[in-house]
């Protein structure tokens, strides 16, 4: 199931990880909430394969090791969001369509 693109209006900001808000239930290893806001992924829907990393032409996204969740032991994280450009790419190309940009 992709990010709910409402994710910031139904659930609640619950942390902040590397710089940026974590929405959502967060219970590692198999609930991971969805990280960031302007530049969201879902880390629950996310599988690690690295896409939005290498489509990104400003790098907003770090890898984060996230060992035992159920999609995958890495995630990709918007650790430089503000800097997002929004030009789309990621959220376009994610597989998982576990990225959701919301223009500042």
């Amino acid at each position: 199931m992709p990010i709910d693109p409402e994710f910031s209006k139904k659930l609640d900001k619950n942390d902040q990880h590397n710089g940026h808000d974590v929405w959502g239930e967060v219970k590692p290893p198999e609930k991971l909430g969805v990280h960031g806001t302007n530049v969201a992924v879902d880390h629950d829907v996310c599988n690690g394969d690295g896409t939005c990393i290498s489509v990104c032409p400003v790098n907003v996204y770090e890898w984060v090791e996230t060992p035992g969740h159920p999609a995958s032991n890495k995630k990709s994280d918007p650790v430089r969001e503000s800097d997002c450009i929004n030009c789309m790419a990621c959220e376009i190309q994610c597989p998982t369509q576990a990225i959701k940009i919301t223009p500042k």
